[in-house]
C-alpha cells in the first residue's frame, strides 16, 4: 500500500465508488485499477496475479494510516559560501506554531535561506529546474567568501528529537554533486519515508517565482502543476500506468493487423491459386489458426497444383531389389512346374480316385473281373501293385500342386507389386516434359499378360523403363515445385510470422481487456474522483481567497479539474460583479498571486503532512496593500498551529503585522561588504536601518562612501517610522487604504511625510516638533540637504541624531 495518508485516502475514495457501481466491475479489474495506483511493479504483479490488492470499502491499514503524523518544526537554516552569503550565517527560528517575518532588502541575502532549506529538503532547487537553469547554476557559489559551500538545516521532530540535514559540496563540484548527511538521534540515518512522498504532495515551501509561474505555463501544465499540488497526479499517473501496460499488451495485436494487412496485399497480388482461400480465411472475425498453419507447410493445398507437383515429385515405385526377387522367384516356380512332365495333375488325381473306388471294390466284394477291361482279375497280386501305384501317384500330386502353388503365389506377388503403381494423378494446370512418357512407361507396366508363364519377363521388361521415366518425371517435378514453393515462400514466412503474433495476442487477450477496462474506468472516472478529492481543499482555498480578495470584485466559485490527456486544464469558476466568468480571464496579476496562495496554502498545511512549518519567499510582492492586510489574517489564523515562516524585501508585510496586532517575530536580514549577512531581531523597518547606518559609520569604508551613504539610510529610516506611524493612525481610524497610500506617494519630501505622521498635514509648519530638539533638526538636515551635498558632521554623529529621532518618532502616539 502507499506510503502516504493522503493517497490511501484516495485509494479509499476510488474503493468506495468501485464497490458502489452497479453492476459492479469485474473482480480482476477492480483489482488492477487500485494497484496501478500504487507503483508500476504492483500494477504488473497484480496482472501476473502475484499481488492481489485489496478491494474492500475500507480496512485497518487505511484507518492506521489515517492517523496525523508526528510533526516536524524548523529550528534554524545555517548557510556559507551559497548564493548571496559569504562566512557562515544563521537564521534561527522557534521550533513551535507561530508567525515569523522574515525581512531584509532585495540582495540581503534572505531568499538564500528558503533556497538552502529547499535544498536540503528536496536535493533540488527551484531555480535550478527551470527553463533557465543555467545562469543560476553558474553562480551559486558565493563570489565574495573562499569558503565550500555549507547548507545546514536543523528540524526539531515530535516524539524523535532534533534531526540535522548537512550539504556540502566538493571544492569543484557542479551543484548536482552535493552530498547530504542526516543526523538524527535514532540509528536510523535516513529521513523519514512519509517525508519524501510528502514533499511532493504537501510541499511546504514556495517561492515567488513557483509561485508566479503557476499561471504561466498553459492549460495542459497548469492542470499538472494544480494536480500535484493537491496531490491528485496519483490518478494521473495510475491512469498512465494502466494506458502503457496496455499499449504494451496491444502492441502484438497491431503488429498483427499490419501483418495481415500486408498479406492481404501480397496474395491480392498473388498468382497461386492458393491465395482466394488463404485470403478468405485471413478475413474472418477470428480466424482459424491451425487451417490457416496448413498453408504455411503446404497441407492446406490438398488438391491444387502444389499436391499434383509434389504428388509427381514422390512417385509410388516398387524397390528394384524387390522386383528382382519377385521375378526369380516367378522364374523359378514356373522352372520347377515344367519339369513335372507327363498327365496333368488333374488326370493323376482322376486315377488316383479311381484306383481308391477299385481297392475298395476288392475290398469289400473280393476277388473278381475288373469291372473296367473286363479281362484282368482284381486280387491280392493286383491289390498290391495298385497300391504301389496309388502311392506313387499321389507323391507327384503333391509336388506338382507345390510346384503351382509357387507359380501362383510368385504371379500373384508381381501384379501385387504391378498394382501398387497408381495411376499418375490428374494434371491440370500442371505441364510436364516427362509427362507423357511416364504415363506411357506406367500403362505399359500395369497391362501384364494374362499367362503366368509370361508375367516375368513382361516385369523384367517394362520395370527398367518405368523407372528411368519416372524417374525423370520425379525430378522435373520436384523442380518445379521448388519453384512453386519460391514464389509462395515470402507469403508462407510473412504468414509463420503473423502465426506466431497471433497466438502471442491470443495468450494475452484476457490481460489486454481486463487492462483496459480498468483503464477506461480510472479514464471515465477521473473527474468525478479527482473534483471529489478536491472539494476539501477548493472549499480551505475559496476561504483563504475570502480574505485576500479585499476590494476585488472577483469571487471564487467552483474549482475543478477537468479534460483528459491534451484537453486537460483547470476550470476555476468566479463570479464578477454577479456575472459568472473564468478566474483567469478575469483576475489581475496580483489576484492571480493570490489565487495561487490560496491554492497552496491549504495543501501545504494538510494534517496528513508531518511538517508543521510553511515557508513561503516573497509572497506579497504583487499584491495591492489591501490584499497584504487580508494575507496577514490569513498567516495569523495558519500560525495557530503551525509554524509560518514568510520571508519578504517588501516592508508592508511586517508593517500590516504591526498594525493589525498580530504576533510576529520579525528578523532582519541585513548584507555587509563581501557578502557578510547577519540576521537581527527587528522591531520596526526604521530601526533595521539605524542599524545599517551604524554598521557604515563603523565600517572601513573610504570616507567619502560613508558621507554619501548615510544621508540616504537616514532618509530611508525617517521615512520608515514616520510611515509607521501614519498607517497605523490611518488604518486605525478605517481609512481606506488606497487612499492612505496614494496620498503618501504623492509626497516625496521627509518633511511632509513627517507632517503626514504627526498631524495627517503635510504643509504643517514643524517646528513645534522639531523646537527644543537638535537632533531631530539635525537629522531631518541631513535628510534633506544630505543626500545631494553629503555629510556634514562625522558619521558617529550622525547616527546617533538618526537613533534618537527614530525612537522619539516611533514614540508617538498611533
Amino acid at each position: 500500500m502507499p506510503e502516504n495518508p493522503a493517497d490511501t485516502r484516495l485509494i479509499s475514495l476510488v474503493r468506495s465508488l468501485l464497490n458502489r457501481e452497479s453492476p459492479p466491475q469485474d473482480e480482476r479489474v477492480r483489482g488492477l485499477v487500485l494497484a496501478a495506483l500504487e507503483d508500476e511493479q504492483r500494477l504488473r504483479a497484480a496482472l501476473e496475479g502475484s499481488h492481489t490488492p485489496v478491494t474492500a470499502e475500507e480496512t485497518e491499514d487505511d484507518t492506521r494510516q489515517h492517523t496525523t503524523p508526528a510533526g516536524t518544526f524548523l529550528r534554524g537554516i545555517e548557510v556559507g559560501g551559497f548564493r548571496g552569503i559569504g562566512s557562515r550565517t544563521r537564521l534561527p527560528l522557534h521550533p513551535a506554531p507561530g508567525l515569523t517575518i522574515v525581512a531584509g532588502r532585495n540582495g540581503s541575502g534572505k531568499s538564500s535561506f528558503t533556497e538552502a532549506l529547499e535544498l536540503a529538503l528536496t536535493g533540488n532547487s527551484y531555480r535550478w529546474s527551470t527553463a533557465r537553469p543555467a545562469l543560476w547554476k553558474e553562480n551559486w557559489r558565493n563570489v565574495h567568501q573562499d569558503v565550500s559551500p555549507t547548507v545546514r538545516v536543523d528540524l526539531a521532530e515530535e516524539s524523535a528529537g532534533d534531526t540535522r540535514i548537512e550539504v556540502a559540496w566538493p571544492d569543484s563540484g557542479k551543484p548536482e554533486e552535493h552530498r547530504s548527511t542526516v543526523r538524527r538521534p535514532e540509528e536510523n540515518p535516513e529521513l523519514p519515508p512519509e517525508w519524501h512522498r510528502a514533499l511532493e504532495l504537501n510541499r511546504p515551501i514556495l517561492s515567488y517565482e513557483e509561485l508566479g509561474n503557476l499561471f504561466e505555463a498553459g492549460p495542459s501544465k497548469l492542470h499538472d502543476a494544480l494536480a500535484k499540488l493537491v496531490g491528485l497526479e496519483q490518478l494521473s499517473e495510475g491512469t498512465q500506468r494502466l494506458d502503457t501496460l496496455a499499449k504494451e499488451l496491444s502492441a502484438a495485436e497491431k503488429q498483427a493487423k499490419k501483418l495481415r494487412g500486408e498479406l492481404r496485399d501480397d496474395l491480392d497480388h498473388s498468382e497461386d491459386e492458393r491465395a482466394p482461400e488463404l485470403r478468405k480465411l485471413l478475413g474472418k472475425h477470428k480466424p482459424d489458426l491451425e487451417a490457416i498453419g496448413g498453408f504455411v507447410t503446404d497441407s492446406a493445398a490438398s488438391g491444387g497444383v502444389a499436391a499434383r507437383l509434389r504428388e509427381l515429385a514422390e512417385p509410388v515405385l516398387p524397390e528394384q531389389a524387390d522386383i528382382d526377387s519377385s521375378v526369380n522367384q516367378l522364374r523359378t516356380a514356373l522352372g520347377e512346374a515344367a519339369e513335372l512332365v507327363g498327365d496333368s495333375v488333374a488326370g493323376a488325381e482322376q486315377r488316383s480316385a479311381l484306383l481308391h473306388r477299385a481297392l475298395e471294390l476288392h475290398r469289400e466284394h473280393g476277388d473278381q473281373p475288373c469291372p473296367v477291361c473286363g479281362q484282368a482279375t482284381l486280387d491280392a497280386e493286383w491289390s498290391s501293385r495298385a497300391r504301389q501305384r496309388l502311392d506313387e501317384d499321389e507323391q507327384w500330386i503333391t509336388v506338382a500342386r507345390q510346384a503351382q502353388e509357387a507359380v501362383r503365389r510368385g504371379a500373384e506377388q508381381l501384379r501385387s507389386r504391378i498394382a501398387r503403381v497408381p495411376a499418375l494423378p490428374d494434371t491440370a494446370g500442371v505441364e510436364l516434359e516427362n509427362l507423357e512418357r511416364a504415363r506411357r512407361a506406367r500403362e505399359r507396366w500395369a497391362t501384364p499378360p494374362e499367362r503366368d508363364g509370361e508375367l516375368a519377363e513382361h516385369v523384367a521388361a517394362t520395370h527398367p523403363e518405368l523407372v528411368a521415366a519416372f524417374t525423370e518425371l520425379r525430378e522435373e517435378a520436384a523442380a518445379r515445385l521448388a519453384q512453386y514453393r519460391d514464389a509462395w515462400s515470402p507469403i508462407a514466412e510473412k504468414l509463420t510470422n503473423w502465426l506466431e503474433v497471433m497466438r502471442e495476442v491470443r495468450s494475452k487477450a484476457q490481460d489486454l481487456k481486463d487492462v483496459r477496462g480498468a483503464h477506461e474506468w480510472l479514464r471515465d472516472n477521473t473527474k468525478r474522483l479527482r473534483n471529489e478529492h478536491l472539494r476539501p481543499l477548493a472549499d480551505h482555498a475559496r476561504r483563504i481567497w475570502s480574505r485576500l480578495r479585499q476590494q476585488s470584485n472577483v469571487d471564487l466559485g467552483a474549482i475543478e479539474l477537468t479534460g483528459n490527456g491534451p484537453q486537460r486544464k483547470v476550470a476555476l469558476h468566479a463570479d464578477v460583479d454577479g456575472a459568472e466568468s473564468q478566474a483567469l480571464g478575469v483576475m489581475s496579476q496580483g489576484e492571480l498571486h493570490a489565487l495561487a496562495l490560496a491554492l497552496f496554502l491549504p495543501r501545504a498545511t494538510m494534517d496528513q503532512s508531518p511538517f508543521r512549518f510553511v515557508v513561503l519567499d516573497d509572497p506579497v510582492q504583487a499584491m495591492d496593500p489591501a490584499k497584504v492586510d487580508g494575507f496577514v489574517q490569513v498567516l495569523a489564523e495558519l500560525a495557530q498551529d503551525r509554524q509560518v515562516v514568510v520571508f519578504s524585501h517588501d516592508d508592508r508585510l511586517a508593517d500590516s503585522a504591526r498594525r493589525s496586532n498580530v504576533r510576529a517575530r520579525i528578523l532582519e536580514v541585513q548584507r555587509g561588504r563581501n557578502s557578510e549577512v547577519t540576521v537581527v531581531n527587528s522591531d520596526s523597518p526604521a530601526h533595521s536601518y539605524v542599524s545599517e547606518a551604524r554598521a557604515v559609520a563603523k565600517s572601513e569604508l573610504d570616507p567619502s562612501v560613508r558621507e554619501a551613504v548615510l544621508p540616504g539610510l537616514c532618509r530611508m529610516a525617517v521615512e520608515a517610522a514616520a510611515w509607521e506611524i501614519y498607517s497605523a493612525k490611518r488604518f486605525h481610524n478605517g481609512q481606506d487604504r488606497d487612499k492612505a497610500e496614494r496620498l503618501w506617494t504623492e509626497h516625496k519630501r521627509t518633511r511632509a511625510r513627517i507632517g503626514l505622521a504627526l498631524c495627517g498635514d503635510p504643509d504643517i509648519d514643524l517646528d513645534f516638533w522639531l523646537e527644543g530638539y537638535p537632533r531631530r533638526r539635525h537629522t531631518l538636515g541631513i535628510c534633506a540637504d544630505g543626500t545631494h551635498e553629503g555629510l556634514k558632521c562625522s558619521a558617529e554623529e550622525a547616527v546617533k541624531s538618526l537613533q534618537t529621532t527614530i525612537d522619539d518618532l516611533l514614540r508617538e502616539p498611533r
